[in-house]
């Protein structure tokens, strides 16, 4: 995966994080209708790469601009505060699985980290993580203390207390999760999925955050990743989604072997709702599969509907207001 070769610094990231003015969003933007609608926000940029590094400058400004644009705070440091507050225990969930060729942006985290801190959060209170320790090799996630004092680590470790008795088997939650911090921000990754169809929001808490048992695959992994996810909220909090659409995969993923299937979509999406975030971006990968002549996946990833009518988000385009602000 490209990471950017700026030498960024602490202070020059914490003051692009709050320095980014306020979005003029743009696109489709329906009103609000209560809570029975959802709105994800799109944000894209033509200026991401230098070659293949992803300018850190660009992608802070596309991450805090998405979480203005969401929030509708006329400054950045109110529309932060709504996430992170001192005191609170921070956990990043990254997503590894794709590696070497695609994975959580280091830059994306970066900045997430950044504002965490600016807000209030200490550093020893923030983790960087992804449950299975050898699938940070090969990536630029090292394991300690990372560029603002955040802790770098893999999970692992299970809550033996907290177990999900779902229709894959007994899956107890990592000990990141339910024990180490208090809320979680759910970083994806835009992939397709041999069996699930697709892999977004949803799949990266229910499979990247218990120890699942192997049944849970089955039914292309439906009920399990509905089932998983609404165990996790009563564990913990996700309040933040930012996907990484820099680079997305539509064919042989979740672990593609080469980039052939890879492609720049030069996007990020920030939500709150990983039902409707899922619809939204499972649509990018169904209409970039049709126009490589390959089959649609949209029965494969049911689970999504199955999310939907668990009541863990909207799960139906019409009521979703997907606002586009571009950088």
């Amino acid at each position: 995966m490209a990471t950017s070769g700026q030498g960024i610094t602490r202070r020059s990231l914490l003051t692009g994080v709050f320095g980014a003015a306020a979005a003029a969003a743009v696109g489709s933007r329906r009103a609000q209708a209560g809570a029975d609608r959802a709105k994800v926000i799109r944000v894209e940029s033509s200026n991401i790469w230098r070659g293949d590094a992803r300018n850190a400058d660009v992608v802070s400004q596309m991450v805090t601009r998405g979480v203005v644009a969401l929030t509708g705070d006329a400054k950045p440091e109110a529309a932060w505060a709504r996430f992170f507050k001192p005191g609170t225990r921070v956990g990043l969930k990254i997503n590894l699985l794709g590696r070497p060729l695609i994975y959580t942006a280091r830059e994306i985290t970066d900045t997430l980290a950044a504002a965490a801190i600016a807000a209030g959060v200490k550093p020893d209170d923030l983790i960087v993580w992804d449950r299975h320790r050898d699938h940070f090799e090969p990536t630029v996630y090292k394991f300690g203390k990372g560029r603002f004092g955040e802790r770098i680590e893999s999970g692992g470790r299970y809550d033996q207390a907290k177990v999900l008795q779902a229709s894959g088997g007994a899956a107890p939650i990592d000990t990141i999760a339910s024990q180490a911090t208090d809320i979680t921000i759910n970083l994806p990754v835009l992939k397709d999925h041999s069996g699930a169809g697709v892999t977004m929001a949803l799949k990266n808490i229910a499979f990247g955050c218990y120890d699942h048992h192997r049944r849970a695959h089955n039914g292309n992994c439906d009920p399990y990743v509905a089932e998983a996810y609404q165990h996790y909220l009563t564990v913990t909090r996700v309040p933040l989604i930012v996907l990484d659409a820099t680079e997305a995969c539509y064919d042989d993923g979740p672990q593609p072997g080469n980039r052939s299937t890879i492609w720049r979509e030069n996007a990020i999406y920030v939500a709150t709702d990983p039902v409707a975030l899922d619809v939204v971006t499972r649509a990018i990968i169904m209409e970039k599969r049709r126009a490589g002549g390959l089959s649609d996946k949209m029965s494969q990833s049911r689970h999504i509907e199955t999310a939907a009518a668990k009541g863990l988000g909207v799960g139906e385009l019409a009521r979703i207001d997907v606002v586009t602000v571009r950088v």
